[in-house]
């Protein structure tokens, strides 16, 4: 808990990576950083949106403020090196300071329903995206010597799982496992620090495309659960990195979760918790029978569906095992 006291995060004037700054989290993020007079560079695979949000971003800023997007596909290692090395371009060849890893995307559905090239994907798109950028900045904070803060953005769903997530989950469950290992690994180095952002839903245009597949069960799991603007999601990882918090949060229910499933990492609060955990033992199964219960309640309704798609092979109901 006490390393949290050197480099308090004071993004003005510095150099902002934004990853998927273009819209959601990202953007929200992007344009806070611009508010508080940080030089800030975008990078998103779109380059018509890119440009807009540039643009709208340099409307908020100041004329000193180096505000520029880069199109790149991050889920290519020779793209993500050469996104990082043009944003440096204006900035001395120096790594940037503070570096937020917001790209990425979720699309629900039952695991058989995806193809093979869709599994792949969404590892790409959110585990390599994050792991090829942070490999690039962090090569170069070290060669550099400087110092700077990464940030991954995994999700609830990086934390525990169920039905709907079958590819989503595993790639945010890498997400956090590297940022687990990099927290560790960078204490091997003088003023680098990881942290982990686990956000639950975010209400955004990515939100928009990930309800159009999700299942049914996976809503009725999910019915009690807000999603959040973008906004309000920001401000609390900004929140989250000015208390030098690793693992952070955006309410109450993630927090008892990730409590129960930590993995070890410091704590953000040692007599909050404390609470949480002895909460979530008792919170943490009942919840999971809720889950499971839903689930199996569905049973009958989805293989119906299931046999009028005629995905099943023949009449059997198959061997008990």
């Amino acid at each position: 808990m006490f390393w949290r006291t050197k480099n308090p995060y004071a993004p003005a004037g510095k150099h902002c990576y934004v990853t998927g700054g273009t819209q959601g989290l990202g953007k929200a993020l992007a344009i806070s950083l611009v508010k508080q007079g940080a030089h800030v560079t975008i990078v998103a695979r779109d380059a018509d949106r890119g440009e807009a949000a540039a643009k709208e971003l340099q409307a908020l800023g100041k004329s000193t403020q180096i505000i520029q997007f880069i199109s790149a596909d991050l889920s290519s290692a020779d793209e993500s090196d050469r996104a990082l090395r043009d944003a440096l371009v204006p900035h001395q060849g120096l790594a940037p300071e503070y570096t937020f890893l917001c790209a990425g995307f979720a699309q629900p559905k039952y695991f058989v329903e995806y193809t093979k090239e869709e599994i792949q994907s969404t590892m790409s798109g959110n585990y390599l995206t994050s792991a090829y950028t942070a490999h690039s900045l962090l090569s170069l904070l070290i060669t550099q010597h400087r110092h700077g803060r990464l940030t991954f953005v995994s999700s609830f769903a990086g934390l525990t799982s169920y039905a709907g997530y079958s590819t989503y989950s595993p790639s945010k469950f890498a997400v956090r496992g590297l940022a687990d290992a990099l927290r560790s690994e960078m204490q091997l180095h003088d003023g680098i620090r990881v942290h982990l952002f686990v956000p639950c839903g975010i209400l955004s245009e990515g939100y928009e495309r990930e309800i159009k597949t999700t299942p049914g069960i996976t809503r009725k799991i999910e019915e009690a659960d807000t999603p959040l603007v973008p906004e309000k999601c920001a401000a609390a990882l900004e929140l989250g990195l000015k208390k030098g918090h690793y693992q952070i949060t955006d309410n109450v229910l993630t927090d008892i979760v990730r409590l129960r499933t930590n993995g070890g990492v410091p704590s953000n609060n040692f007599i909050f918790d404390l609470f949480f955990l002895f909460l979530s033992t008792f919170a943490v199964p009942i919840w999971r029978m809720m889950c499971d219960s839903t689930v199996r309640a569905a049973r009958k309704t989805i293989h119906q569906e299931y046999a009028q798609r005629g995905f099943f092979q023949g009449s059997g109901t198959g061997s008990a095992v």
